[in-house]
């Protein structure tokens, strides 16, 4: 199946490990030309090497993401450099695991800006950028906790939330553009930022899916790789729930037994 993605130019926001990483690389091994960013020119480094390890070219730059100004001067950048910008995936988001009434006015504020504010930045680059070269598509990282929150990432859920929302509101703002806007709903994934977690709990995550597992970020990667595609020229306004059946029954583990 060819996706077309030859020629198109993908960004993707927190781009340098897990889900952001996967997506990246399996949009630049289908012929997009790719740029990423991290919070840390580290994990920038680390990303260019591994791309060109594998023989693939990937643009990549140190963004805090929770900056209008740093934002806007990496799409730039971006479009200096490639022409211009046809996906945008706002990816990047971190967790908090600390419970609503035990989180400070700091942690909170961070986990709107770097989550949700982000979100916000991406969807006036995309009406900027994207609308410029007659459309394209705007994917947003939601979570199962904007469907279901947990004790203890309160906050996280809460812009999660915000985000599946948004991605409804934007979808029919950015139509008129030929810009898709989707979302997308992960379930547990091996991935940084949930190890410590699968470590700990990980036979409990997996009973939560009717898959009895948790997923991998290539099953994420390849979901979006679709949502970017034409072949889901007819998808906008949604969020994609790729979770292993996490809302399929109330007793997923059951059927195992």
């Amino acid at each position: 199946m060819d996706v077309n993605l030859r020629n198109k130019v993908a960004v993707v926001t927190g781009g340098t490990a897990g889900i952001g990483l996967a997506t990246a690389e399996l949009f630049a091994r289908e012929g997009a030309m790719v740029a990423i960013c991290s919070s840390t020119q580290t994990n920038v480094d680390k990303a260019v090497k591994a791309f060109a390890e594998k023989g693939l070219k990937v643009y990549g730059e140190r963004v805090d993401v929770s900056s209008r100004e740093e934002m806007f001067g990496f799409a730039d950048r971006v479009e200096q450099q490639f022409g211009g910008i046809d996906v945008w995936v706002s990816n990047a988001g971190i967790m908090p695991e600390k419970k609503i009434i035990d989180t400070t006015e700091e942690v909170w504020q961070k986990a709107m800006d770097v989550n949700l504010k982000s979100v916000y930045y991406g969807a006036l680059i995309a009406a900027d950028k994207i609308r410029k070269r007659g459309g394209g598509v705007l994917i947003n990282a939601a979570s199962f906790a904007s469907l279901m929150p947990s004790v203890g990432s309160g906050a996280y859920a809460a812009t999660k939330a915000a985000i599946a929302n948004m991605t409804r509101t934007l979808a029919g703002e950015l139509a008129p553009f030929n810009i898709r806007v989707v979302g997308f709903i992960p379930g547990v994934i091996e991935t940084p930022m949930t190890a410590g977690w699968i470590e700990k709990k990980g036979k409990a995550l997996a009973s939560q899916h009717a898959l009895n597992r948790v997923g991998r970020a290539d099953e994420i990667a390849n979901a979006l790789l679709f949502l970017a595609s034409d072949y889901a020229s007819f998808i906008t306004g949604t969020c994609m729930e790729i979770t292993g059946g996490k809302f399929c029954v109330q007793n997923p583990a059951d059927a195992w037994n």
